[in-house]
């Protein structure tokens, strides 16, 4: 054979039959475009917050902390002023604003700025104001105050203790964090105004955050690390632009690399289309083979020229989903948006395109080696033979090849992950995914063959169709049944999820969190929620603010959170975070104890005890009869562990970390923080009456906040959805293209049944019965796998309970049945109607 005979044979095969490789096209095309979308959105999102970083972080440097920085930090952010560099501080809190003709109320995100506020980026008000947009006595609000207070700009506008003139609408602010994790609209005022509100006591949740812009030229990491030096305190957390919002660009990490997932089942669902494309291929070509064998063509040169061939397409198809993945990348960008800090573009990347076009053509060569490899155990008599054994020969299984083809998907799987748990995740799933809904089609087939005979034409046709020769029964399951999985796993989560932020669930949830109660506003806040609910008395926590000095005696340094980073870079907030301290004398309602007891009034007399919360225990690495320490105020508070119990923080009650026993906390200044739980058509009467009385409360609904977060877990499920519908788009294009292959017989089936004195009704019910029965298998599979999924996710990543949503699961077993019927129907309707005549002639 001449070098040029791979080449020209593959020409001549993709020439004559170029229908024949729709399929294969359209399944490799589906996967790399859902790569390729997100992908680019992966791409598009780092570069918009890498683009805004100085603008997000407010300046090259930021310095945040729950207290007033102390006399060594501020003297260290002074040294930078005097090489040079612009300072400014800024402050936020949740607080309660309040229109004081109607007596509405809303929570707010206020924030107290100075005249240098920004140090980067635009502050954009409407109607604009030249200079520092903040004057003494007005506040800038967005449009979302306006609208739920009924006030515009020039109106009034109270805040704790004093009242503003509305000067503007905020239409751009630069460092304004996340929208995801947006309480309540913003309400911007001057700092020399903020005493005024009387907001910020003692026990008030502030944050401090002092933004740095360096002098122009000025490196930031000697001067990022030189702060970190000279701050020994490590709650102060100091952060420098170009790390911008760690927790921001995790969560879209997650989030692009979750997509990425769903996108590549989408590719290997796809995967199943290219194999079963391929397996149908060599079939057709039984004889065409044996007759170049029978030329002299060896059996590597024939293996050769359909790779080419393979490899030719796969790139094609590739290069057809690499456009389309970027066509459809601005409706990815919309579902998004909302939820992004800042504004997205659709763009595109040389490595996102180069990867996807990796990911597909690598995935077809391994989907489509197994059946190719078919072509070498063809053998040159089957020419003489063909009209006898054409139709039933099989070529032996080339199980030798299975680990190389298996070992290559699964680095594909990994090198998408881009981790060893995730990938390794998805590797599992999908090897279990295809062996259950294999077994299952396999199931189905025998329960065909074991059925006695009986029932009528339609049923007896309709199972005999799930035994014709081709296999179809096995891959149009296991295609749909992955599409399905997908879909319902999605539907389960946010079913799930939507289950427990359900309030009206909740029947032991409070209303509402009432935070920062003085002292002396006990008594008289207690009175008035009891008479304003109509009789439902607050509860109400002692509370005092503190954060963890030391463990075992060893100080909490930054060396020391260092070194605990690098075993779980996520939780070191445990050790920097601001505790709400509580005392109790007995353990809360619900409280399970997972180790050690709670303390007798005896013992919480000898010395201080504390009980923790497992999780946070098990962080900060302490146990039953270890020590902690605790500062308040500058003084040390020194408590031994006594006990660790679970909380159940989906519960929405008031929970805490830490509980100290009596006593522990004698002389440090106590505020409280109180729930109640009223009826639905009371809340916004009992939130109104407590902010006019106590303009200091904070009163945070619970109902809004979980609305809140429903709608993000809608944004998000729309994301996902959109990538999952690749999947099961490649899933029914499988499914066609199997149905499709066996044409030829249906046609036959249905002259002789015709010719016998079927009716077309008759005949259609019958394919409708087959259709139906690989439906019906292939959504049963897809809910099982999908209910184990969402399982597993729940209890092993999410550490949460789950409960049982039956209605996704049944309509996902019917869609399936009802896309097979349907798809199936599609497929075969031209088939009913030609003439038993003039198909039998050509037999």
């Amino acid at each position: 054979m001449t070098p040029g005979f791979g080449l020209r044979m593959a020409w001549r095969q993709t020439r004559g039959a170029w229908r024949h490789f729709l399929t294969f096209f359209a399944c490799v095309a589906l996967g790399v475009a859902a790569l390729v979308s997100v992908g680019t959105l992966a791409v598009s999102l780092d570069g918009a917050v890498a683009r805004e970083a100085k603008a997000l972080t407010g300046g090259d440097l930021e310095l945040r902390s729950a207290r007033p920085l102390d006399a060594h930090a501020q003297d260290a952010v002074a040294r930078l002023g005097r090489d040079g560099a612009r300072v400014t501080a800024v402050r936020e809190m949740a607080a309660m604003a309040r229109n004081s003709a109607t007596g509405a109320t809303l929570l707010v995100e206020l924030k107290s700025v100075e005249p240098a506020y920004p140090l980067y980026g635009r502050l954009e008000v409407t109607p604009a104001r030249p200079g520092h947009p903040v004057a003494r006595d007005t506040a800038l609000v967005e449009q979302a105050l306006l609208d739920r207070l009924g006030l515009a700009v020039g109106d009034q506008v109270e805040v704790g203790a004093a009242r503003f003139a509305i000067a503007g609408v905020i239409t751009r602010e630069p460092d304004r964090a996340v929208r995801v994790i947006s309480i309540g609209p913003r309400v911007m005022i001057d700092t020399g105004a903020l005493a005024s509100t009387e907001l910020e006591r003692y026990g008030s949740r502030v944050r401090y955050r002092t933004l740095v812009r360096l002098a122009e030229g000025a490196p930031v990491r000697p001067a990022h690390e030189a702060l970190e030096r000279a701050i020994a305190d490590p709650s102060v957390r100091v952060t420098a632009f170009d790390e911008a919002r760690p927790g921001l660009r995790r969560f879209f990490s997650q989030l692009a690399t979750y997509l990425g997932l769903v996108g590549l089942a989408s590719l290997f669902v796809g995967g199943v289309g290219v194999a079963s494309s391929v397996a149908m291929l060599v079939r057709r070509q039984l004889v065409a083979i044996a007759i170049l064998k029978c030329l002299g063509a060896q059996s590597r040169a024939l293996l050769g020229a359909y790779l080419i061939q393979i490899q030719a397409l796969a790139v094609l198809a590739s290069l057809a989903g690499a456009a389309l993945g970027l066509a459809i990348q601005p409706a990815l960008v919309r579902a998004v948006q909302p939820f992004a800090p800042v504004a997205l573009e659709p763009a595109w990347d040389v490595w996102t395109l180069v990867r996807g076009l990796l990911m597909g053509t690598l995935t077809a060569l391994l989907c489509a080696a197994w059946p190719l490899l078919a072509v070498r155990a063809v053998p040159p008599s089957l020419i003489l033979r063909r009209d006898v054994e054409a139709a039933t020969w099989r070529a032996p299984r080339p199980w030798a090849a299975t680990l190389p083809i298996v070992a290559g998907l699964a680095a594909l799987a990994f090198w998408q992950a881009g981790s060893l748990k995730l990938g390794a995740i998805f590797v599992v799933v999908a090897l279990v995914a295809l062996a259950v809904l294999a077994a299952l089609s396999r199931g189905l087939v025998l329960l065909a063959r074991s059925l006695p005979p009986g029932g009528g034409l339609a049923w007896r046709q309709g199972l005999a169709g799930l035994r014709r020769p081709g296999g179809h029964t096995v891959r149009v399951v296991v295609a749909l049944g992955t599409g399905v999985m997908l879909l319902v796993a999605i539907a389960l989560f946010e079913a799930s999820l939507g289950r427990q932020i359900a309030f009206e669930r909740k029947q032991e949830a409070p209303s509402f969190f009432f935070v920062d109660v003085q002292a002396d506003q006990r008594a008289s806040f207690a009175q008035l929620v009891t008479s304003a609910s109509g009789g439902v008395a607050p509860t109400l926590y002692p509370v005092v603010r503190g954060r963890l000095a030391a463990i075992d005696g060893a100080p909490v340094t930054r060396d020391l959170i260092e070194a605990r980073r690098s075993a779980a870079p996520d939780k070191t907030w445990y050790f920097t975070r601001e505790y709400v301290l509580t005392f109790a004398s007995e353990p809360p309602e619900g409280t399970e104890i997972v180790s050690g007891r709670w303390w007798t009034a005896a013992e919480a007399g000898q010395r201080p005890r504390v009980s923790l919360e497992d999780e946070a225990a098990r962080h900060l690495g302490v146990g039953v009869g270890d020590t902690l320490a605790f500062d308040v105020q500058g003084v040390t508070v020194d408590v031994e562990v006594m006990s660790l119990r679970r909380v159940d923080w989906q519960s929405l009650s008031a929970n805490f970390f830490a509980i100290l026993s009596p006593g522990a906390l004698d002389g440090a200044p106590v505020t409280y923080v109180a729930t109640a739980r009223v009826p639905a058509e009371a809340e916004a009467g009992l939130q109104d009456r407590v902010v006019a009385g106590f303009p200091n409360v904070t009163a945070v609904p619970v109902r809004a906040v979980l609305e809140r977060v429903a709608t993000l877990l809608d944004q998000i499920g729309f994301a996902v959805r959109l990538m999952a519908l690749f999947s099961i788009t490649a899933g029914l294009t499988v499914m066609a293209s199997t149905l499709a292959a066996t044409r030829h017989q249906r046609l036959y089936e249905t002259v002789i049944l015709k010719t016998l004195g079927a009716t077309r009704a008759a005949v259609a019910r019958a394919f409708a019965v087959e259709y139906a029965c690989l439906g019906a298998v292939a959504g049963l599979g897809g809910v099982l796998l999908a209910a184990g999924l969402v399982w597993a996710v729940h209890r092993f990543v999410m550490d949460a309970p789950w409960t049982l949503e039956p209605l996704p699961l049944v309509l996902g077993a019917l869609a399936a049945t009802a896309i097979a019927l349907a798809v199936g129907g599609l497929a075969t309707l031209r088939l009913l109607g030609r003439a038993p005549l003039a198909v039998l002639r050509q037999e």
